[in-house]
């Protein structure tokens, strides 16, 4: 703060009756004593804002010691029309955005200042992609940047899940080793990254964990503690009996065709710690559940997965996150002619659910070498209308918008697809019983309003699916006129 306002912060403490406003003077003295103001108080709120927004207004520009180095221009800047297609790809899809980005660095090519700022304002996740791409210039311009900042963050967020995900395989081909490194790494991470190393526990709990995890429960931090001390339940021995041995007075199962599951009263072992006051998702319950595998309580039990997430969602909706779901089935893997005939098979019918119509694109498409492009034409168009299709009976619910985003990406580009041929509105029966808000008038007009609404939406979708295909074909023929000498 200036002496000029702290001597008018005095004075408005003291009172403009007990002291009198100083002369102006120094570099403001004229701009202080044309302020306006009635009162002796309204002039020195008014002195004070100058003063204010002058302290704000910064000190004057030095010289600098030395002008900054100069940059060479890039080697090898981006082709001009391939820079102009990068952003209506990202607006379409940024997956296809990517993809174009990752061709963009096997050719050497880098991006300006300019072009990075501008995909980044579309997708900022495509930072740490074009903080890479960008060129000498480019990275001296924004290195104050806040993509700058944001593309470090998300390359040290992948070089951890990279790490965990390389402990993940240490642990199946070396327990040994991954338990030293475990214990090496464990101490120097902040408690977010432990409760990672936790959970990548909790996948395969072993009894070479338990030094790491008894480490684990005397953490600075309660609710890191907590989960050494319930995962110490998840390992074979004397506690895990002695915690399966309390589960039926915790959960209580009545009936025999249809179960019923309540939770009673218990004695938490004082091993799983005691829960934190005022804390709405740590419980004694909470603790129990959370230190048993799942599958072993519903063995225990003899329950199913569905009777007991229900039964903790009715309790409190917290407790049914201690609970572990059962991982959904594996996908039946088809050979390439198995899935290819199965998807022709289910794109020539004309009530096949979306579900089961992707799950059968993605069949195929999980065989080495499998792509949509290299299958018959008449199958392509046949899957586009198939999916346009399901827009006119379901609109934008379920996978369906999914289902035309994969075709999107995967068909030929040189497809042409005809529009989608509307279908006649058809009336369905009239309900039994309408609620009082609605007469049959009102409700034969919201079926006409829905049908009206799909049609619309399968419009757009051919529309999105045509705009997609012309720009991976605009794409494609960019990069075979810029092929890499």
């Amino acid at each position: 703060m200036s002496r000029d306002l702290r001597e008018l912060a005095v004075i408005a403490t003291r009172g403009t009756s007990r002291a009198e406003l100083p002369a102006p003077a120094g570099a403001l003295a004229q701009a202080l004593s044309s302020v306006p103001g009635d009162t002796p108080e309204a002039r020195l709120l008014g002195r004070a804002a100058l003063l204010g927004l002058h302290a704000r207004a910064g000190a004057p520009l030095l010289k600098a010691p030395a002008p900054p180095a100069a940059l060479p221009a890039p080697e090898r800047p981006m082709p001009p029309v391939l820079a102009t297609l990068l952003p209506p790809l990202v607006r379409t899809d940024p997956s296809l955005a990517a993809r174009a980005l990752d061709t963009v660095s096997a050719r050497g090519w880098t991006l300006n200042a300019a072009q990075v700022l501008a995909l980044y304002r579309q997708e900022a996740d495509l930072a740490p992609a074009l903080w890479t791409l960008a060129d000498l210039r480019a990275r001296a311009t924004l290195d104050a940047h806040p993509l700058h900042g944001q593309a470090q963050k998300d390359g040290e967020e992948a070089a951890w899940a990279a790490r965990l995900a390389a402990l993940a395989e240490l642990r199946r081909s070396g327990p040994a080793q991954a338990v030293q490194d475990l214990q090496a790494l464990w101490a120097s991470q902040p408690a977010d990254r432990r409760k990672e190393l936790l959970a990548l526990l909790r996948r395969d709990p072993r009894p070479e964990d338990r030094p790491l995890l008894e480490t684990a429960t005397r953490d600075r931090s309660p609710e890191v503690q907590k989960q050494a001390r319930q995962l110490l339940g998840h390992l074979p021995g004397a506690f895990q009996d002695e915690l399966l041995a309390l589960l039926p007075q915790a959960v209580k199962v009545s009936g025999t065709l249809k179960k019923k599951l309540t939770f009673g009263a218990f004695d938490l072992p004082a091993a799983l710690g005691k829960p934190r006051a005022g804390q709405y998702d740590d419980s004694d319950l909470h603790r129990l559940l959370g230190a048993l595998p799942t599958p072993l309580i519903l063995k225990t039990l003899g329950v199913g997965w569905d009777e007991l997430h229900k039964a903790a969602r009715a309790h409190h909706w917290s407790l049914a996150n201690e609970l572990q779901e059962p991982p959904p089935p594996v996908p039946e893997s088809l050979d390439p002619a198995t899935a290819r005939a199965r998807l022709r098979d289910l794109a020539g019918q004309p009530k096949v659910s979306p579900e089961k119509l992707l799950d059968a694109v993605r069949a195929l498409l999980l065989n080495p070498g499998a792509d949509l492009v290299a299958e018959p034409v008449d199958l392509q168009v046949t899957l586009a209308a198939r999916a346009l299709n399901l827009f006119q009976r379901e609109g934008q619910s379920g996978v369906v918008p999914g289902l035309a985003g994969l075709l999107g990406e995967r068909l030929s580009p040189d497809l042409t697809l005809p529009p989608p041929t509307p279908l006649p509105f058809e009336l369905p029966p009239l309900p039994k019983k309408l609620p009082s808000w609605q007469t049959p008038a009102e409700w034969e007009e919201s079926q006409r309003q829905q049908h009206a609404q799909r049609e619309q939406a399968a419009f757009r979708a051919w529309r999105d699916l045509t705009d997609t295909l012309r720009l991976r074909r605009e794409w494609r023929d960019a990069l075979a006129a810029h092929s890499t000498p």
